[in-house]
């Protein structure tokens, strides 16, 4: 997979300047949470295998410039804006004219991550020949390249998605190496470039190869992602697709199929807030405690107890006093609340409140 011509994307255009910023955002379900985000250091993506000799290799996220290696799981890097470059004339393998191509480049950039290849410290004396890195997936919106250029402006292309991906989507390094590339990427947004190591064992000619690693790279500017709709916003919408002309029965409080359950208690309990013979359901029964006690069962919609809340309270009379009851650990999608007596008493009240947060 070759391409001759002279591609000056690597010096003359790659020389902005600016601080990156990453953003916390995903893409495809993808995430950069929690992650150590490497933003202009030199960083590699390091083959390893331990001395063990059960061991197989493996893939790990190489900070050169503290010495500290990192699992693929804990990192992201960042191609900060300024590695976006627009494709010359005669460079259609990686797309049209003009197109953007975001470059981390093989010749160090102090605005951009430097990244590397290497396997410095690979267990030698396990294995013989040269290495092998295969590119086996990309997750992510747009393409992915990986190429050196000679200063003839040859391009050496080793990794493309555009193509569709096989056995010869790969780097094959020596044991000991370090090596410099171009990656490029043609859409902004978050990608995991999964990769496979693998080795020859020494002796046998067997290929040992581990099990795939994810590295995950946040191409910017990343897209801004809308905050996912309240659930209750949700809830009314499905109930009142077209709104509420009235302005009234959209409310919390409200009682439009006037059951006596307000809307947030319906919402609670999903069920349908226009229809007066489907409405939350409460159960008591005995306790089964040693004391004598009632427990008292709502059926909810757990995950919507982050936008309302349920009081129950008792009392020996309707004019009170009213005491709240203590709320049990909800059992699955039930909440639960039990109200105990020294002995059982002659008639007892209760009373149930929701509130929307």
């Amino acid at each position: 997979m070759q391409a001759s011509s002279v591609f000056s994307l690597f010096a003359a255009l790659v020389a902005l300047a600016a601080n990156s910023a990453l953003r916390a955002s995903g893409t495809g379900g993808l995430s950069t949470t929690h992650r150590i985000p490497f933003t202009r250091e030199h960083v590699d993506i390091r083959m390893v295998c331990p001395s063990d000799p059960q061991a197989l290799p493996t893939v790990m996220i190489r900070d050169g410039d503290r010495g500290i290696n990192h699992p693929a799981t804990n990192t992201v890097l960042v191609v900060a804006e300024q590695a976006r470059l627009a494709i010359p004339a005669g460079f259609d393998l990686f797309g049209p004219e003009g197109s953007p191509l975001w470059i981390l480049p093989q010749s160090q950039d102090p605005a951009l991550v430097y990244l590397g290849f290497s396997n410095e410290g690979f267990s030698g004396g396990r294995f013989e020949g040269r290495l092998r890195l295969q590119l086996k997936e990309v997750r992510g919106p747009g393409q992915v390249f990986l190429w050196q250029a000679d200063a003839d402006g040859t391009i050496d292309l080793r990794m493309n998605s555009k193509d569709g991906l096989d056995d010869l989507d790969r780097i094959e390094p020596l044991i000991g190496g370090h090596e410099h590339y171009n990656l490029g990427f043609t859409t902004a947004g978050l990608y995991e470039l999964v990769f496979q190591a693998g080795a020859q064992a020494l002796g046998s000619g067997d290929f040992l190869t581990g099990d795939p690693v994810a590295v995950l790279f946040a191409v910017e500017p990343l897209p801004v992602v809308p905050p996912p709709a309240q659930l209750w916003t949700r809830w009314i919408n499905t109930h009142w697709p077209a709104g509420d002309p009235s302005g009234t029965e959209l409310r919390p409080e409200a009682d439009p199929d006037h059951d006596g359950e307000p809307n947030v208690a319906e919402f609670l309990s999903d069920t349908d807030p226009l229809d007066p013979a489907n409405r939350p359901r409460v159960a008591v029964r005995a306790g089964s405690g040693f004391a004598p006690s009632l427990v008292i069962e709502l059926p909810v919609v757990t995950e919507r107890l982050s936008e309302a809340r349920v009081r129950v309270e008792g009392a020996p009379n309707p004019t009170g006093p009213w005491t709240p009851l203590p709320d049990v650990t909800p059992a699955g999608a039930t909440l639960l609340w039990e109200d105990s007596f020294a002995s059982p008493p002659a008639t007892r009240f209760y009373r149930r409140t929701t509130t929307k947060l």
